[in-house]
């Protein structure tokens, strides 16, 4: 009897195999999708922080200029940083609530120091293949 129908079981074996085999190839392609969103927004946001806080600097340069007293600047300043490290904190606070739970593993950070810690080794690495292109193509420039 299994004789007659050998060739219904390798065929379903074979879907099965396909199917598995997608299955973990798309998990690991969505896994490198998910990794270089991320590691986009952590740019995004540690440019917005870098702006935000000149645009402070500014604000309080202006503040001196137009006459406020020093004491008035300085409840501002202790104001907006409130409010800026509540900004932070959401911000990597949606970002993991946001991220499917299969994928949160590939967040290597867990606040904000250690996110603009891993920014600073996305730059780094950036830096480091860029400078390793540059070598390579002055040594095919040269050959």
């Amino acid at each position: 009897m299994l004789e007659q129908h050998s060739e219904i079981f390798w065929f379903f074996g074979g879907v099965f195999a396909y199917r598995f085999l997608a299955t973990i190839l798309t998990y690991g392609h969505l896994a490198n999708t998910v990794k270089s969103v991320n590691d986009q927004v952590l740019k995004m946001l540690g440019t917005l922080a870098s702006d935000i806080a000149l645009i402070r600097g500014i604000k309080y340069e202006h503040l001196l200029e137009s006459g406020f007293e020093k004491e008035e600047i300085d409840k501002i300043k202790i104001v907006d940083d409130r409010t800026f490290t509540v900004w932070k904190t959401m911000c990597i606070a949606n970002m993991f609530t946001h991220c499917p739970k299969i994928y949160r593993n590939t967040m290597k950070y867990s606040d904000w120091g250690s996110a603009m810690e891993v920014l600073e080794k996305i730059y780094e690495k950036e830096l480091s293949t860029a400078a390793r292109r540059k070598k390579n193509e002055k040594k095919q420039n040269n050959t």
